[in-house]
């Protein structure tokens, strides 16, 4: 994020604290005071994009106003500007390849990386394959006799 856009970002969120304050008809000293700030200046500086918030702030804004913390950072604006359960789908797949890769080597999480390449009616067949593929006789589990010998 560059410096620009990060300016926007601190103002957004200011906008954002401003508009959920006004909405309960909360003073900045009020808020000020449920935050641990001694004086509502800081509260007007962060409302107008001049402060970066810490984030042990946000929470205590966020509970103040009696909002979620996303709420305040606007999550629900990125969800709509990106496609973030894609992105969380995303950081999911890279690190059960990192799992897989731990426990089977390069040759599964190649395999993987492919397969989440497919789109989903693809990642449907292929599904169906292996399925199928998994029903032969090579792949099947033999039944052992008490003296360890496969039957």
């Amino acid at each position: 994020m560059d410096d620009q856009e990060r300016t926007l970002y601190l103002l957004e969120i200011g906008n954002r604290i401003k508009q959920l304050r006004i909405e309960r008809n909360m003073s900045q000293d009020e808020l000020a005071r449920k935050c641990g700030y001694t004086s509502r200046s800081t509260i007007n500086k962060i409302e107008l994009g001049i402060n970066d918030v810490p984030q042990s702030k946000i929470k205590s804004i966020a509970e103040a106003l009696n909002v979620s913390v996303g709420e305040i950072l606007c999550w629900n604006e990125m969800d709509e500007k990106y496609d973030t359960k894609k992105i969380q789908k995303e950081v999911e797949l890279i690190e059960l390849i990192k799992l897989i890769e731990e426990h089977y080597g390069k040759s599964a999480t190649e395999a993987l990386s492919l397969y989440s390449q497919l789109d989903n009616d693809d990642q449907g067949e292929i599904r169906g394959e292996m399925k199928q593929m998994l029903k032969q006789e090579k792949y099947s589990v033999k039944k052992e006799s008490s003296n360890g010998k496969a039957m």
